[in-house]
């Protein structure tokens, strides 16, 4: 029978943050960086997890090529936990397939889907403890619980989640309905959810059963489904891989907010408000203001000189001294390769570098 000890943490980190080039890279993408100190964030995931339910519940689904990047960072991480993904097809596909191997080895198992590899968590206490209450609601009534957290300013570059009435309290968390998930606002109507005080920011983290996400790709994602148990029956057998080579990049390349959470709703949906000191390094701007301790001041990594120079990002190499006169509210990023310097307000729009690279075959990528 399954239990709410049984919980396993199923992190997702394959995304190659391109918005954070050119630190970030196709080779080392962002979560595998050291960008706010010693340690990089997905070692602090790791390790906040590990703390809580034990390195052997913790699974990490990536790609292929990141395998050995996941074991120099967490050495400890058994080499069976780590579920990686033949090539990178969306999250539908990640979602589905990591779930699916759970499912074979731990059969209707409660998970927790975390796409936190680079996430800032100020309160992994609460963290903790929300993912346990929420486990009890996924085991004991079958829901699935999204763990979100109230926004702190108007965000443009976040998805947010609108919550309806309260469905229950569980360890002195209240749980709310899910209503709807909207996609990256435009500022005025993201400036009015902040303000209605019924809306989330999306975190991405989904405590439910391996039972439940599969019984949901059957009936929303059915091409999907067809494929994940296809690959499901070969699993243990000769010819396994094969069959997940041949299989996985079938599947449809969408994301599993279009493929799944957006036909969901109704009483099997939850939504667990916490409060974590959260942030989602998704961009310089959003870094540059977790390392700083108030509006105006300067953020730097290595070496700088300045003269009349505030609210800025200054990262760079430590062999290497940056000098800026008169910049305000600017992004400054050296590495050994390439140099970035924007408006901290345009920070966004270094995605669009990257793509321009991508496309013309550049190998700084």
């Amino acid at each position: 029978m399954t239990n709410v000890s049984d919980l396993k943490l199923l992190l997702f980190c394959g995304g190659s943050g391109t918005r954070l080039w050119p630190m970030s890279r196709r080779s080392r993408p962002k979560q595998f960086q050291p960008l706010l100190g010693e340690d990089s964030l997905f070692q602090l995931m790791v390790r906040r997890l590990a703390d809580g339910f034990g390195i052997e519940s913790v699974f990490v689904s990536t790609g292929e090529q990141y395998g050995s990047l996941v074991l120099e960072q967490a050495p400890d991480l058994p080499r069976e936990n780590i579920i990686a993904e033949p090539e990178m097809r969306d999250t539908l596909a990640a979602v589905g397939y990591a779930v699916t191997v759970l499912d074979h080895r731990f059969p209707g198992t409660p998970v927790a889907t975390l796409w936190g590899a680079d996430h800032v968590i100020r309160q992994e206490s609460v963290f903790i403890e929300g993912l346990r209450a929420a486990a009890k609601l996924a085991v004991g009534r079958g829901w699935v619980v999204k763990l979100d957290v109230p926004p702190t300013y108007p965000n443009t570059g976040l998805g947010y989640i609108e919550i309806g009435d309260r469905l229950d309290r569980v360890d002195g968390f209240n749980v709310y309905g899910f209503v709807r998930q909207i996609e990256k606002p435009d500022l005025e109507t993201a400036e009015q959810f902040v303000g209605s005080g019924r809306f989330l920011w999306n975190t991405g983290y989904i405590v439910w059963t391996t039972a439940k996400i599969l019984e949901l790709y059957e009936r929303h994602a059915p091409e999907t489904s067809e494929r994940l148990h296809v690959i499901g029956r070969s699993l243990g057998r000769p010819g396994a891989d094969e069959v997940i080579r041949r299989e996985f990049p079938r599947i449809e390349r969408l994301s599993v907010d279009y493929g799944l959470f957006q036909k969901m709703g109704g009483a099997e949906f939850a939504v667990m408000p916490l409060e974590l000191g959260w942030s989602d390094i998704g961009a310089w701007d959003v870094l540059r203001d977790e390392l700083t301790a108030s509006s105006g001041e300067n953020a730097v990594r290595g070496n700088h000189v300045e003269i009349d120079t505030h609210n800025t990002l200054i990262y760079g190499r430590p062999d290497k001294t940056i000098v800026t006169i008169g910049l305000n509210d600017f992004i400054v990023v050296d590495t050994d390769d390439a140099l970035l310097i924007c408006p901290a307000g345009r920070a966004q729009e270094v995605k669009a570098v990257v793509d321009r690279l991508k496309s013309e075959g550049d190998e700084l990528v």
